[in-house]
């Protein structure tokens, strides 16, 4: 191997990490500023949440077309421009003069932020050999533990400090440094794949498909799962993902070749990454409730024990990518979900009286357990495709990590808050105090979303288990 090409694929890496970290950063920053953001604009919280919702809907929508963008007219120039596109929203955002331009500007930044997303695990995996392919994308994997752990402090240094519109200010100087970084260091390859004519209907159909279902599931809690509305969109999204499936078939150039899921390796990694996330999401919504309602924890010592779960995630991360290149990404998945699953059974015993000692040995199994898991699986997924596809494996990951995450949002919200209405009633009739009511009920909703975390990562591990084997060289 030449040195130019050593040297290369650290630059690649070091370009691409350092706007995946910017990315992962924005999700914990911006949720933290929702509440200043409510007071200051004046809105009501289901307003003020469509900041990060609609940033959610359009990354999860766009994300699998973007990906054959890169394969047809070259994976630089989407990411570069999707770069390009993530700065101009965060300088928007800076200076939005309300919630609804605020909105509008978070959803051009998401439509940058999923260009971006779509190619970064493409560029790195045609950066690094194939024996190396999974030390890449577990830094990477690092990075975005490092992006989530930071986010959410950052942030709220910022809103106590410089106030919210530092959130997107403060980042610009870092993402125009990326883009004057990129322009000249990546590699201009040519396109993958030969062009031959864009896929219209099917961008159409599964960005639709994709964004009435994630809202249907969003809205079901605050508007009734009987609602006119949420029943309408669940139709819609039903229907258009049907269309997309059709229209896939039959297109000569189609935006997802589903020819792809031919490939048992590739579909069962998709499922369980995507299974994966539905329980990690879940688990990651219950617990600050835990925390600070049935513990009663200070919100600092709350954040520093959330962290604790990204920081080992992040530490295990670059480990077991590198590991899965010498034994075998497979084995990581499986064995990282089985110890998530480990580390989760054990928390439905935890009771209000729980000491911070007893919490820390389950939330580091947890996050070891993740961070055998999400460089090997992503791994195994660019692995299954060939060359010619990396950029649509790519969107893949990112799609099934977006909508497992929403699935697992809407899940858990339902469940905590179905359960905690059942308890408060009945300790309510047994006349409890209403301290003991309020404490005694969180725990039964963080019970339940356990219970989901649970189904979801074994659900996962069965997934794995009875697809079958890869071979050695995935």
């Amino acid at each position: 191997m030449s040195t130019s090409r050593i040297d290369y694929k650290w630059i690649a890496c070091i370009v691409v990490c350092l706007v995946t970290f910017m990315i992962a950063l924005d999700e914990g920053a911006v949720r933290i500023i929702l509440p200043q953001l409510g007071s200051e604009l004046e809105a009501r919280t289901d307003d003020i949440v469509w900041v990060w919702l609609i940033y959610l809907l359009v990354g999860a929508g766009l994300v699998l077309t973007l990906g054959r963008l890169g394969d047809a007219f070259g994976r630089k120039r989407i990411y570069v421009g999707g770069m390009v596109i993530f700065t101009i929203g965060l300088s928007l955002s800076a200076v939005a003069p309300g919630l609804v331009s605020l909105i509008g500007v978070r959803a051009l930044q998401a439509v940058g932020a999923a260009m971006a997303l779509a190619m970064g695990n493409a560029i790195l995996t045609a950066s690094f050999p194939a024996e190396e392919r999974g030390r890449a994308l577990g830094i990477l994997a690092a990075v975005v533990s490092l992006g989530l752990l930071s986010g959410p402090a950052a942030g709220g240094a910022l809103l106590d400090w410089l106030g919210w519109r530092a959130v997107f200010y403060v980042r610009i100087p870092i993402c125009v440094l990326a883009v004057a970084l990129a322009i000249p260091l990546l590699r201009n390859e040519p396109p993958a794949r030969k062009h031959k004519g864009f896929d219209y209907a099917g961008a159409l159909s599964v960005f639709i498909g994709l964004a009435a279902g994630l809202l249907a599931i969003n809205r079901g809690q605050s508007l009734g799962w009987q609602s006119p509305v949420v029943i309408g969109l669940f139709a819609l999204g039903v229907a258009m993902l049907v269309a997309f499936v059709l229209i896939e078939k039959r297109s000569v150039d189609p935006v997802l070749d589903l020819s792809l899921f031919g490939n048992r390796v590739f579909g069962a990694a998709n499922a369980a990454h995507s299974l994966f996330y539905i329980s990690t999401i879940a688990l990651r919504f219950a617990l600050p409730f835990f925390l600070i309602q049935a513990l009663q924890l200070p919100a600092t010592t709350s954040g520093l024990l959330l962290g604790l779960v990204e920081g080992v995630r992040g530490v295990i991360s670059p480990f077991s990518g590198r590991l899965s290149d010498k034994v075998g990404s497979w084995v990581l998945v499986t064995l990282g979900m089985v110890i998530v699953t480990a580390g989760t059974i054990p928390m439905l015993l935890w009771t209000s009286d729980v000491s911070i000692l007893g919490l820390l040995p389950l939330l580091i199994v947890v996050g070891i357990g993740m961070g055998l898991v999400v460089a090997p699986i992503q791994s195994t997924i660019m692995g299954a495709a060939p060359k010619s596809q990396l950029g649509t494996a790519s969107a893949m990951v990112a799609t099934t990590r977006q909508v497992g995450s929403s699935l697992g949002l809407a899940i858990a919200g339902t469940a905590f808050i179905q359960a905690k209405l059942v308890a408060e009633s009945a300790l309510t009739a047994q006349g409890m105090a209403a301290q003991t009511v309020a404490v005694e009920s969180t725990m039964a909703g963080f019970q339940a979303v356990l219970w989901v975390a649970v189904g979801f990562v074994v659900l996962g591990v069965l997934v794995l288990v009875f697809r079958g084997r890869p071979p050695k060289t995935d």
